[in-house]
C-alpha cells in the first residue's frame, strides 16, 4: 500500500485539523429525489463525484459502519440515519408497494476534510437488503450485488459423482 501526503496529514494534525468527511447517496427509480447525507458537517456542502459532477449534500443525524473487508469487492455498509421525520418512511413505502421489488442502491463516499474536488474513496453500486425502523430512526444495510452468491448451477451429489461419496459417508 501506498501511503499519500493526505494520509499522513490524518495521521498528523499539527498544521489543522484533517479527517474524512463521510457521506452516503441512497436512490430508487421510483423516489422523487435522491436523498444524499453527510456526516460530520452541520451545514449543506457541494460535494464534487469522482465523474466531475456536483451534488449538495445535507447534514442528517447518521452512523456509517463500513464492513471489515475493505481490500476486496464484498462491500457491506450499514447505514443508521436518525429520525428526519416521514421522508424515510413514505419513501420506502414506494418501494415495498411496487409490484416488482427493486433494492435501492447505496453509494458511499469519503473526502478529505478541506478537499472536496473528488472522493479519497467510495464504494458505489451497494444494493439495500434491509431496511430497518425503530424509534431511532431508519437503519439501510447495503452489501455489493450477488455478495454470498456463489456456484456455478450444477448441483453434486454423490450419485451424479462417485468422487464426493467419502463427503456423505
Amino acid at each position: 500500500m501506498i501511503i499519500t501526503d493526505e494520509m499522513l496529514a490524518v495521521l498528523d494534525q499539527s498544521s489543522g485539523p484533517v479527517g474524512l468527511l463521510e457521506c452516503i447517496e441512497v436512490s430508487h427509480p421510483n423516489w422523487p429525489r435522491v436523498l444524499r447525507y453527510i456526516v460530520n458537517s452541520s451545514d449543506p456542502m457541494d460535494l464534487t463525484h469522482e465523474d466531475g459532477q456536483t451534488f449538495t449534500y445535507s447534514f442528517a443525524p447518521l452512523n456509517i459502519t463500513r464492513s471489515n473487508e475493505e481490500e476486496n469487492l464484498d462491500q457491506k455498509i450499514t447505514a443508521a440515519i436518525g429520525d428526519v421525520g416521514s421522508e424515510i418512511p413514505d419513501l420506502v413505502d414506494l418501494v415495498l408497494k411496487d409490484s416488482v421489488r427493486i433494492p435501492p442502491i447505496l453509494n458511499y463516499r469519503a473526502y478529505v476534510i478541506g478537499k472536496y474536488d473528488l472522493p479519497c474513496t467510495y464504494a458505489k453500486g451497494l444494493e439495500v437488503i434491509v431496511i430497518t425502523r425503530d424509534w431511532k430512526g431508519t437503519s439501510f444495510e447495503a452489501q455489493a450485488p450477488g455478495l454470498n452468491d456463489s456456484g456455478n448451477g450444477e448441483i453434486y451429489s454423490a450419485s451424479t459423482d462417485p468422487s464426493l461419496e467419502g463427503f456423505y459417508s
